[in-house]
C-alpha cells in the first residue's frame, strides 16, 4: 500500500472514501473507547489526529494497514529534520 500513495494526505483521503468496514456498533464501542482514552489521559487531539482515529474507527482500514499508514505518516514529518 505505502507505494501507492505519495503523501499520508492522500492515503487517509482514499481510504475515506471506502465502506465503513465495522458495523454502527463497532463504531460507536471504537468511538467511545476513544472518547475514553482521551479523558483518561488528558488528552485533547487537533484535527489532523481525529481524523486519523477516523481511519480506524469507522473500518476504513483494518489495524495492520492503519499501523503502516501512520508509520507512513510520521516517517514523512521526520524527512529532512536531519
Amino acid at each position: 500500500m505505502v507505494g501507492k500513495y505519495k503523501t499520508a494526505e492522500a492515503w487517509r483521503n482514499d481510504a475515506m472514501q471506502r465502506e465503513n468496514g465495522v458495523s454502527d456498533a463497532e463504531s460507536m464501542q471504537r468511538r467511545q473507547q476513544a472518547e475514553a482514552h482521551y479523558k483518561q489521559e488528558s488528552v485533547n487531539p487537533d484535527a489532523n489526529i481525529l481524523a486519523d482515529h477516523e481511519l480506524f474507527i469507522l473500518g476504513k482500514m483494518d489495524m495492520q494497514e492503519y499501523e503502516q499508514y501512520l508509520l507512513f505518516k510520521h516517517s514523512q514529518n521526520t524527512q529532512g529534520d536531519t
